[in-house]
């Protein structure tokens, strides 16, 4: 009977040095079954009690999505939902849902797993790449006027879709892609028009010129007051006086009176380039703005495409797109964000394993609710 006993200990034994003594390696790895492991929990603090479980139930919804269609290779799963304090400024909430893919690597013969990543999957309720919920005021303007996002989404087997490339640290890059997820096709903010921006351009150089000049007449009334100084101070001195009002006095006020009438001109030309602009057809200038830095013309900017690397797309609120009877943790949007290095092995399978059979319908429909 002892005899029987022992030989599923000797098979179990013989089958685990096997495993121990199998050759680590690149493919290895890329077979090997990972697991899933809850991150650390973030902060909850000034969020309603109320507010909070919703929250918490729709990351648990998205988890069990995920966990239901995705099996982790050659990874550690790290998962965890964070959930931004609530800002009377903006009607939502914002809160995620995130997993950091952490490798599996070869240290010899042993597996070990990576402490850090540079590949990541995001799921974000209500939150978006751009100041969607706010327009500038003088304090916080940006030179454009208006907010702004990188690239300009296209629609995509009905979601939005955006792609670029980014730093992951160490010189390497990779791809960062998103999807948008919205509520009947519609985006949860505006494009503003070239139109918008020309006129908003038009008010910040008309209120921008005088302050300029002024600032060049405060240095000529400087350069005054310190000649009548200097007056006083060499009036015994008519040699040392001469230098002065020939060199560092008129020197001066040479400079700044070229500033000033330059400051001028270069504003009234800037003004000009904007009022040519506005006489284009009705047609084109209730085109979506995407504008670039003029690099020839400090107070101008160039009209361009979303191809455009130095573009910048201007947005403004959508206030039409959002329900204000719903619960500001309701999921209103989702941005869905995968990051990594596609030409790493083990980042390419996690990539296209994740995106594989995800249910964007799934998301669609936790929507509004």
């Amino acid at each position: 009977m002892m005899k029987y006993l022992l030989l599923p200990l000797v098979l179990f034994l013989f089958v685990s040095l096997n495993v121990s003594g199998q050759e680590c390696t690149e493919a290895t790895l890329l077979q090997k079954p990972g697991v899933w492991k809850e991150g650390m929990k973030g902060s909850v603090s000034g969020i309603p009690a109320a507010e909070l479980d919703r929250e918490k139930k729709v990351v648990a919804s998205l988890h069990n999505m995920l966990k239901s269609k995705y099996t982790p290779m050659g990874v550690e799963a790290d998962f965890n939902g964070s959930y931004g304090t609530p800002d009377a400024d903006i009607p939502l909430n914002n809160y995620s849902y995130s997993i950091y893919f952490m490798n599996y690597y070869c240290e010899g013969n042993i597996i070990k797993t990576a402490h850090e990543t540079s590949t990541t999957f995001s799921i974000d309720a209500n939150s978006f790449d751009g100041r969607i919920y706010e327009t500038p005021n003088e304090n916080n303007s940006p030179d454009e006027g208006f907010y702004s996002i990188i690239n300009m989404p296209v629609e995509k087997d009905g979601c939005f879709y955006f792609e670029k490339d980014v730093s992951l640290g160490f010189g390497t890059t990779g791809k960062s892609r998103n999807w948008l997820i919205t509520i009947d096709g519609k985006l949860p903010y505006a494009y503003v028009t070239k139109k918008e921006f020309l006129e908003k351009q038009k008010n910040i150089l008309s209120k921008a010129m005088p302050k300029s000049v002024e600032s060049s007449k405060e240095s000529l009334k400087m350069i005054e007051e310190d000649k009548t100084r200097k007056e006083a101070e060499y009036k015994n001195d008519p040699e040392k006086l001469e230098r002065y009002l020939k060199n560092d006095y008129q020197y001066n006020k040479d400079r700044f009176e070229k500033d000033m009438v330059r400051t001028e001109q270069d504003y009234s030309n800037a003004l000009t380039k904007i009022e040519t602009l506005l006489k284009m057809p009705a047609g084109d200038l209730s085109q979506a703005a995407i504008v670039r830095k003029d690099p020839n013309d400090y107070l101008s900017y160039l009209f361009t495409t979303d191809n455009d690397a130095f573009g910048r797309v201007l947005i403004k609120p959508n206030p039409g797109y959002f329900n204000g009877k719903l619960s500001r943790s309701s999921p209103q949007f989702f941005l869905l964000n995968v990051t990594g290095n596609e030409k790493e092995a083990i980042a390419a399978k996690v990539i296209t394993d994740i995106m594989k059979n995800f249910d964007f319908t799934a998301l669609k429909n936790m929507l509004g609710k």
